[in-house]
């Protein structure tokens, strides 16, 4: 059926194929039993998941499929990337697929409905035992991206298990500026800052991006260590190129995900578990599209994963064999849990 489904999607350009899924997981769901497996349940920053895997933002980015991701077998969802305000995003074309390398290069520029149209979808949640994360940027007009972030965070808390903040696409000009270490800690200060009063401390994470050098990332891991952020998520799409892919990719801009990014992403989740040594959570994102693949990140640091492109490739019933692999994976190894395995492989 995945494969049916697949190759029907494959006759549209990348961006109508999403729409498409978007509607089909809405509107006419068929979901699969569910694998579930004790081995794979974990707890990571107060938050309970059935398992490791989710479904990373862009994909569901004015949460509205949520509730049909949880049926399908994802651990927990970010939605997003949201803006304050409705924007189209970038020209189209602006998303485009590349089947033999099994990667997707997009420019979208965070195209949403803005975040009143957000916060109206996902008060129609239903599935608590699967946490939703939420994903906020600035818009590409905002005079002040810092203020952008800052009310956005405080708009969404309530409805947040987890915020990410999303300092790293590299489609909307000057964001990726925000991870240098003067103007990321403005930020940070800023908006911890801001979410002192609530009763209840959601856990914060930041959103990376895979082509800094060592240097930055170790600044980055000493402000998320001084302002108590929860955690990285690491990491966004790629501008670089490697010199294995095809001509087609080397000459289109934006940013790369899929397999071309997994070694890179990989690397650097690894500098980072060695710098924080557990003291912040790790989630692994970039290339994932087997449970082997998870697992590997997972071992490297992670204690949680997310993925997006191998999905689009590869449909829904992904997610059950990505599981049933890792719980076959942990046996293999002699442990009881996943959490056991996590840095195991440093």
């Amino acid at each position: 059926m995945d494969k049916i489904l697949i190759n029907l999607l494959r006759q549209f350009n990348p961006e109508t194929a999403h729409n498409i899924s978007l509607k089909l997981l809405k509107y006419a769901p068929v979901f699969p039993s569910v694998y579930k497996h004790k081995s794979l349940e974990l707890k990571v920053a107060d938050l309970s998941f059935i398992n490791p895997i989710g479904m990373a933002a862009g994909f569901d980015k004015n949460a509205e499929v949520f509730n049909s991701l949880a049926k399908i077998g994802f651990g927990f969802t970010e939605c997003g990337t949201v803006t304050l305000h409705p924007q189209y995003g970038n020209p189209k074309p602006r998303v485009f697929r590349y089947i033999e390398d099994q990667a997707i290069v997009n420019r979208l520029g965070f195209n949403n409905k803005g975040i009143n149209n957000f916060l109206s979808n996902l008060a129609k949640r239903n599935n608590f035992g699967s946490p939703v994360g939420i994903n906020i940027g600035p818009n590409k007009d905002s005079k002040n991206f810092i203020d952008d972030y800052v009310n956005l965070a405080n708009q969404v808390h309530d409805y947040a298990d987890y915020i990410t903040i999303n300092i790293s696409s590299p489609n909307t000009e000057n964001l990726r500026n925000l991870q240098n270490k003067n103007e990321l800690e403005e930020l940070i200060k800023v908006l911890v800052s801001s979410l002192n009063d609530k009763k209840i401390q959601k856990p914060i994470f930041i959103k990376i991006n895979p082509d800094e050098n060592k240097e930055s990332y170790k600044d980055i891991v000493n402000l998320v260590n001084k302002y108590s952020i929860t955690g990285l998520i690491i990491s966004n799409t790629t501008i670089h190129r490697g010199n294995d892919l095809s001509n087609k990719i080397q000459n289109e801009s934006g940013g790369l995900s899929g397999k071309p990014l997994f070694s890179k992403a990989n690397e650097i989740l690894e500098l980072l578990y060695r710098e924080t040594q557990g003291s912040v959570v790790l989630i692994g994102v970039g290339g994932i599209s087997s449970g082997y693949d998870a697992y590997q990140k997972i071992k490297l640091g992670a204690s949680l994963v997310q993925l997006y492109s191998a999905f689009a490739f590869q449909g829904p019933n992904l997610i059950n064999r990505m599981n049933k692999e890792l719980a076959q994976l942990i046996k293999k190894d002699g442990f009881n849990s996943i959490s056991e395995a996590i840095g195991s492989g440093i």
